[in-house]
């Protein structure tokens, strides 16, 4: 999977709105630590609204209504909160891309930290 395109994602990125251009998109680790990531959110939470290439090649995945954003790197996830724009805290909390591992994500995105 080179992931770059909207066409080449899998399933779980359907209703997503994909941010990047093909030619500067994100690294295919990052889009498969994200997939990972979108596949055990799916059910348990509501999937981000939008998707882009961080500032690295990473992907950062979007809940602009909750202050919630996600980095996926290649080999985990990094969690911000944000409040009036302003991230908030001075932690950045990482986890796996897991069942087990989305935890803090599914904390912020209930309101709870």
């Amino acid at each position: 999977m080179s992931g770059a395109a909207v066409d080449d994602l899998p399933a779980v990125w359907t209703g997503i709105e994909i941010k990047w251009s093909a030619d500067w998109p994100p690294e295919p680790k990052a889009i498969a630590t994200a997939t990972k990531l979108l596949t055990a959110l799916s059910g348990a939470a509501p999937m981000p609204a939008s998707a882009t290439r961080g500032y690295w090649p990473t992907v950062s995945l979007k809940w602009p209504a909750l202050g919630v954003e996600v980095e996926a790197l290649a080999t985990h996830c990094e969690l911000y909160h944000f409040c009036d724009g302003e991230l908030v805290g001075e932690e950045i909390p990482s986890f796996k891309a897991t069942k087990s591992g989305i935890t803090p994500l599914l904390a912020a995105l209930s309101g709870g930290d």
